[in-house]
């Protein structure tokens, strides 16, 4: 039999259609991924405060991390898609991914790990940043082992509209219940309870504890990214008739004159990094310009109100995608989270309290973006599977992660300028002036808001899928059988 006749006869047209609990347990992704998340986002405070490294530092650190992960990513991404040893006994994609995820906790743990006294000793400062450097580059080397080959096992496990928004919800769904639970409450109190932010001890026990939770979560979310028989016979003939992967030159050459996906890529990237902005601003903003305490009410709660916020978004931007398309949602959605950094601004003359209010506006057009941004990169990649007629989705995902890998450098780069016109250094009450507290202030509002406003309007002029060019792109993938 011909590589073209195989080829048809395990096409779409023969999926046996995925169990309700495939949603669900793929769902868990989102936590088992946002654990690594939630604690990675505090490397940075804990560089700054616990091992006392300058900001300027910490930028060249990230710096450091973010090109060994650029270069790392499309590598990954590029020979994901060539292998083949174990597709047919295990999958594409799930092997890449479990080893990935069961690697990747370990290293995060030795982040935390300050292996010298700094405070009593400074000059032990350097071994300590060598340390931190090393470890966050293995740590990230096994998260892009299983993030891209994740990504890129989503729009070829879930095919249709339908199954992606099944997918989505479930994914949503899960997410609002572990975030509520962990990272907004049960990981601030674990954190107190052991010591609270001036403890390095605090830090490492919150780590462990939250890592044994991550390899509970790991065992049935193993079972949603797994390849079933169907799948993995597909994925086989794909290879044998070389439509996983092209030439390195050839795959460059056509993803960068993607316009729709470097589109993706450009909203993305921004989008990430005026995200970090926030994220990693909070606690400066929350623990040293207001003084709160880390399991306090007060600090506890504004994330709160996002989380919540963010569920609901989600779910109210679903079946708008369905009936409006994911183009017109996400530009939608990124005019309205651009607005939500710009209110927050105000607080500047208004008082903190406000802050809740404009969280639960900034909640709904979070969980938009979200929501519109999976279904954008997925409908991307359809569109270039056509085009190209192949399946190569980890080099296309390794690509947007050269970009996204400079998040934080960029992210790290912004506050320490701002520490550096502001004189504000975290872990000196002395420098905690009304100047700093506006540049921290700055740091989550006013630039992320300008960030966004540049890539919704990038993307609005670059991005051309609209509804019925994704409808159409869903039905031509099943007659080609790609």
């Amino acid at each position: 039999m011909s590589q073209s006749n195989k080829l048809n006869d395990t096409n779409l047209r023969f999926r046996t259609p995925h169990k309700e609990v495939k949603y669900w347990a793929w769902a868990l992704g989102g936590p088992v991924g946002l654990i690594m998340t939630n604690l990675w986002g505090r490397i940075q405070y804990f560089s700054a405060h616990i091992l006392l490294i300058p900001q300027i530092t910490i930028f060249m650190i990230y710096l450091i991390y973010s090109t060994v992960d650029a270069f790392n990513d499309p590598i990954i991404g590029y020979f994901a898609d060539r292998s083949t040893r174990f597709t047919k006994k295990y999958g594409k994609r799930f092997p890449w991914i479990l080893l990935g995820r069961i690697f990747q906790p370990i290293f995060l743990i030795f982040c935390f790990i300050p292996i010298s006294d700094v405070l009593n000793a400074p000059g032990n400062l350097t071994l300590s940043i060598v340390w931190l450097i090393v470890m966050m580059c293995i740590f990230e080397t096994f998260g892009t082992t299983s993030e891209i080959n994740q990504s890129a096992l989503f729009p070829d496990l879930f095919r249709t509209q339908n199954e992606r928004s099944k997918s989505i919800r479930a994914g949503q769904i899960i997410s609002i219940i572990y975030q509520v639970i962990i990272p907004a409450i049960t990981i601030p109190i674990i954190l107190g309870r052991l010591g609270g932010l001036d403890d390095p001890d605090a830090y490492l026990g919150t780590v462990i504890i939250c890592t044994i939770l991550f390899y509970i979560m790991l065992i049935p979310f193993s079972y949603g990214v797994y390849e079933n028989k169907e799948i993995r016979a597909f994925r086989v003939q794909l290879d044998q008739a070389r439509k996983s992967y092209s030439a390195i030159k050839e795959s460059l050459i056509r993803i960068f004159t993607d316009r729709n996906w470097m589109a993706y890529v450009i909203m993305f990237t921004l989008y990430s990094i005026a995200g970090i902005c926030f994220l990693n601003g909070l606690p400066f903003f929350f623990f040293d310009g207001l003084g709160y305490e880390v399991d306090s009410f007060k600090a506890i709660l504004p994330q709160l109100i996002v989380l919540i916020m963010t569920f609901v978004g989600s779910l109210l931007f679903i079946p708008l995608v369905k009936k409006y398309g994911a183009r017109k949602c996400g530009i939608f959605s990124l005019i309205l989270f651009s607005l939500f950094f710009l209110l927050l601004f105000s607080i500047i003359i208004l008082p903190v309290t406000f802050l809740n209010y404009f969280c639960i506006f900034g909640g709904l057009s979070y969980g938009g973006v979200i929501v519109t941004g999976i279904y954008i990169g997925a409908e991307a990649i359809d569109n270039a599977v056509i085009k190209s007629g192949k399946r190569e989705e980890g080099t296309y995902y390794g690509i947007l992660r050269i970009f996204t890998a400079y998040s934080y450098a960029l992210q790290t780069l912004i506050f320490a300028i701002v520490s550096l016109f502001t004189g504000f250094a975290s872990g000196d009450p002395s420098t905690y002036t009304i100047t700093a507290y506006i540049g921290l202030l700055v740091q989550i509002s006013l630039i992320p808001f300008f960030i966004m406003l540049i890539g919704m309007i990038i993307f609005t002029l670059m991005y051309t899928i609209k509804k019925e060019n994704a409808l159409r792109n869903t039905e031509e993938l099943k007659e080609i059988g790609l």
